[in-house]
């Protein structure tokens, strides 16, 4: 049987009372292409118990790109440059993320959903990266979704280094904020040349990797290059 996979659902505010939940096809493609059932996971559950019952009943987890995570969740007040945050949001997607951690179910977090990962972890963001000196990249690309911004340098003995022979690959770029202190069991497994954090893993964890970049977009519209990230999560979903 093919593997079922929980997405989760990004609010988007400005629809209604209650806002709306949605996630990109582009999501959805990536892991239809590589065998996976992907089913959408709204912005809005009942309470712990219907979190713990998705996550028992799902094979794994897709934690979505979005707004930023609110500072208060990491203990730090909000920097002038932060951008949109919505309670909502982290209140939901935080905890579900650490019981997700907690059953030990396969997971892939992509932009705030690699951030979202490091702060159910304990760890702490940059709200904006001119906070960290030295950044010279343009790390918010004003181009197309499938194209390509910079490389980053993977770490060794890590999920990327499996997957990829070089220790270099291109990826896009569409982010303001970046990981800053690491949680709880998150180790480095991915740099860009100006020192910002890429992507990251748990130790001692079937598949647990978080992505800064959008690797569903270059895969969605096409880039084969960002293939296995997404055979290796469905497969370690099965």
């Amino acid at each position: 049987m093919k593997p079922v996979i929980g997405v989760m659902a990004h609010l988007k505010t400005d629809m209604g009372p209650l806002g709306h939940s949605h996630t990109g096809n582009t999501y959805i493609e990536s892991i239809n292409k590589v065998g996976g059932i992907p089913v959408m996971i709204p912005t809005m559950l009942n309470g712990e118990e219907d979190m713990e019952q998705l996550i028992d009943q799902l094979d794994g987890f897709l934690f979505t790109g979005g707004i930023d995570v609110c500072p208060s969740f990491y203990g730090a007040e909000s920097h002038r440059l932060l951008g949109k945050s919505d309670s909502r949001l982290d209140k939901l997607q935080i905890p579900f993320a650490q019981k997700v951690i907690a059953a030990r179910k396969p997971f892939l977090g992509i932009c705030r959903g690699h951030q979202v990962l490091n702060v159910a972890c304990g760890g702490t963001l940059y709200q904006d990266l001119s906070e960290i000196e030295g950044v010279r990249l343009k790390h918010f690309q004003d181009a197309g979704y499938g194209d390509i911004a910079h490389k980053v340098t993977i770490e060794p003995d890590t999920i990327l280094s499996r997957l990829y022979e070089d220790r270099q690959i291109w990826v896009n770029s569409f982010h303001h904020q970046a990981v800053k202190d690491f949680g709880k069991k998150i180790r480095l497994a991915a740099t860009s040349s100006d020192g910002v954090v890429e992507a990251i893993e748990i130790e001692d964890y079937p598949f647990g990797l978080g992505l800064q970049w959008h690797p569903e977009s270059m895969f969605g519209v096409g880039v084969e290059s960002m293939r296995p990230i997404f055979e290796a999560f469905v497969n370690a979903c099965r």
